[in-house]
């Protein structure tokens, strides 16, 4: 869904302070637009539109939510989140996803084991919330300290209970798998079931272990959930480093890399991205041709395709980003990497106006599906789609 120049209010803020939050942003926004009546009042239909939907829907308990309007296309749509979001508001040509991709990157769905002698309990965890998905009986006995035949022989039956249970949560766990496409697991719990358990899975589900660790299960669910998030955001970093290593070494060889705004967004818009990989505080300028679309990163004065004056600012890490995931590739929001962060000094030539500059990698094959605001575990799509608001029965949608 995109519209020609400033058509799009997208608006994110806490539901407990609401649209107020945005006073002084919607102030300087409507400033910059005093001397285009036609945007200026465009920009006032949008605002009018959003307030219309807030006060149909209350989203005092949510925890954030975002909103995007374009009257134009008689369109308002609002989405409570249960994750915090940056207070931010934005005119443009299309909804201004950039918060909404960072979430999706930085809290994608994990599988966390709990588990003990007793009872394994299997959740998915996705934006720190956990829902349980599957539970397992084990009720294996403790080991005895009497000697002799006996004690062999209950050994031997207790090795065999702990065996067959173990092989019933692989079974939960991989049937999970294959509805819900997780990439992590997280084992917490009991040592001697963790490692049972773990010898029990195939060998592509135990490929996606990311931690064993030793945990007392009677501290809590948020403990639980929190102790899980440690082993998951240190997997999520390592992964980042091994990312940006195997961007650098295709680069270095000529091979499929790319890096730089200008040679990123030329893959982008032939389609030819498997994975961009941005440092998290990254803002870099770009322009579109309201008459062409033709897209680039600067801000000349005119379109470098047809030459029409008639051209407007995009924030170009947005417009990539919705290019990205529009072609199936995959976006990955980074904290600092040391060589990533030297790389883009190398190349500050290609950030304007002095600019922090972005750093991006790409390659040519296809692996993940589209964006649309949202990514969500099958466990929560329905349930989301129900909450997402619309104030008007006809509005367009973009599902």
């Amino acid at each position: 869904m995109q519209g020609n120049g400033r058509d799009f209010v997208s608006a994110f803020f806490s539901g407990k302070e609401g649209l107020h939050s945005l006073a002084a942003r919607e102030r300087s926004l409507r400033e910059l637009l005093v001397d285009n009546d036609t945007e200026l009042e465009l920009f006032d239909e949008n605002l009018k539109l959003i307030r219309g939907l807030l006060e149909e829907n209350s989203v005092e308990d949510a925890t954030g939510v975002c909103v995007f309007a374009c009257a134009l296309l008689d369109f308002v749509r609002g989405y409570p989140i249960n994750m915090p979001v940056p207070t931010e508001m934005h005119v443009g040509s299309s909804p201004y996803i950039r918060p909404l991709a960072e979430l999706q990157d930085e809290y994608e769905t994990f599988a966390l084991v709990a588990c003990n002698n007793e009872k394994t309990r299997i959740f998915l965890v996705t934006n720190e919330t956990a829902k349980l998905e599957e539970s397992v009986r084990g009720d294996v006995k403790n080991h005895v300290r009497k000697g002799g035949w006996s004690q062999q022989r209950y050994e031997r039956r207790r090795d065999n209970e702990l065996h067959h249970y173990a092989q019933g949560v692989s079974d939960a766990l991989e049937t999970l798998r294959r509805q819900y496409n997780f990439e992590r697991v997280v084992l917490i719990g009991s040592r001697e079931t963790m490692e049972e358990i773990e010898d029990e899975l195939p060998e592509k589900l135990a490929e996606l272990v990311v931690a064993k660790d030793a945990f007392d299960l009677g501290r809590g669910q948020d403990a639980m959930i929190e102790q899980a998030y440690e082993e998951y955001f240190a997997d999520e970093r390592q992964d980042e480093e091994h990312l940006w290593e195997r961007i650098k070494n295709e680069y270095m060889s000529h091979s499929r890399g790319a890096m730089g705004a200008t040679a990123v967004l030329e893959a982008a818009l032939a389609g030819r991205i498997d994975t961009m990989i941005v440092t998290r505080d990254a803002k870099l300028p770009g322009t579109q041709c309201r008459d062409c679309e033709h897209l680039v990163h600067g801000s000349p004065e005119t379109c470098q395709q047809c030459g029409s004056k008639s051209v407007f600012e995009v924030a170009l890490i947005d417009a990539l980003t919705r290019q990205v995931e529009l072609t199936s590739g995959q976006v990955n929001f980074v904290d600092e990497i040391p060589g990533l962060t030297k790389a883009g000094h190398v190349r500050r030539s290609l950030a304007r106006n002095d600019r922090p500059p972005a750093h991006f990698g790409g390659g040519n094959s296809t692996v993940r599906g589209n964006f649309a605001f949202r990514r969500l575990p099958k466990t929560q799509a329905s349930e989301h789609q129900d909450r997402a608001f619309s104030s008007q029965p006809g509005c367009k949608s973009t599902d």
